[in-house]
């Protein structure tokens, strides 16, 4: 008898400690709040590889809270990392055989080498 008592008050502390944490979950949930859509990426990146004479598209993959994105190709081999002031880096790892790297954003706007995102009304 003693046992089937403590069991039971053992559910109900249970049933009591899902609540508590159910409701902690839902504050929890309900005061973060999403930082703002990153604005002014291009959604791709085309470079020139002078060594193979091919062009590669880099698709935004990733922003990082202070603004630097990285570009992968449909591939996923490589990526190459874009300052939050817009700069293509150079990568650490490898030689820079892509013409983007070194040049801004602007600069690869200018000479039509960025696909932008398409803004529907």
């Amino acid at each position: 008898m003693n046992w089937i008592s403590t069991f039971n008050l053992a559910g109900l502390s249970f049933a009591t400690i899902m609540a508590m944490g159910g409701s902690v979950q839902v504050t929890l949930a309900t005061e973060s709040v999403a930082p703002s859509v990153p604005t002014g990426l291009p959604l791709g990146i085309m470079c020139w590889n002078e060594r193979t004479k091919n062009w590669a598209v880099g698709y935004l993959a990733t922003v990082e809270k202070d603004g630097t994105a990285t570009y992968m190709p449909a591939g996923g081999q490589l990526s190459a990392k874009v300052s939050a002031k817009g700069m293509v880096e150079s990568p650490k790892n490898r030689p820079a055989i892509f013409d983007c790297y070194g040049k801004t954003i602007e600069e690869l706007r200018a000479i039509g080498r960025i696909i932008d995102f398409q803004h529907s009304p």
